[in-house]
């Protein structure tokens, strides 16, 4: 009598095959120059176009995926670093892969989109907007609780300042996206946001100051 166990119905993803689709769908992402659909996603990973829609619900999910992975280095910025640093870091991250790379005019296309497709949305939200703002979000919260930024800052309101300016001229296209963006924003927030600094106590030994009042 045989030991083995009856095979399972439902085929479980495999972690090479969701690789497959992931890498598929970014290398498809970032050298067409329309929206990649399923089947060609499909047929590029070597998967069935039925198997793609029981793992993402839409086309934009599979795709926004993709790319989260193939970029994921443009959120990664650990706790070594200052809060602000690390916060100007990871929007010049999103303004160079924006600008450089093909995935800014996919996302500009999926943003068009989403007005008036939900699943386009939501894949945009879920697969997109959230990681990155769970990662700035996280560098808001060490910064609230070293006491580097006021305790009633809201941290949501300071990454959508921090942010917005980046969609904001990647789908209108009046300003470019340039290299200085990320510190010329972080500038503008961060004295909204931050303890001030205790200036050092005057030495009383220290000669008086002149009186800039006087005449010589």
């Amino acid at each position: 009598m045989s030991t083995n166990s009856a095979p399972r119905r439902g085929r479980p993803r495999s972690a090479e095959r969701r690789r497959a689709v992931l890498d598929a769908a970014a290398e498809l992402a970032l050298t067409s120059a329309a929206l990649p659909t399923m089947d060609a996603i499909a047929s590029r990973a070597g998967v069935s176009r039925t198997t793609l829609y029981k793992w993402w619900p839409s086309t934009a999910a599979v795709l926004l995926e993709g790319l989260l992975e193939r970029f994921h280095a443009s959120i990664e910025f650990d706790d070594d670093m200052p809060v602000r640093d690390a916060l100007t870091a990871q929007v010049d991250a999103l303004v160079h892969l924006l600008r450089d790379t093909p995935a800014g005019g996919l996302i500009r296309q999926l943003m068009a989109a989403s007005i008036s497709d939900a699943a386009t949305s939501t894949a945009l939200l879920d697969q997109w907007m959230e990681p990155r703002r769970q990662a700035a979000l996280h560098h808001v919260a060490r910064g609230v609780a070293a006491g580097e930024l006021h305790a009633g800052t809201d941290p949501d309101l300071v990454v959508d300042a921090l942010f917005a300016p980046a969609y904001h001229r990647l789908v209108w296209g009046h300003a470019p996206l340039d290299d200085d963006l990320a510190e010329s924003v972080c500038a503008l927030v961060w004295p909204a946001i931050a303890v001030p600094t205790s200036r050092p106590a005057a030495d009383p030994a220290a000669p008086p100051a002149p009186d800039r009042g006087e005449h010589a």
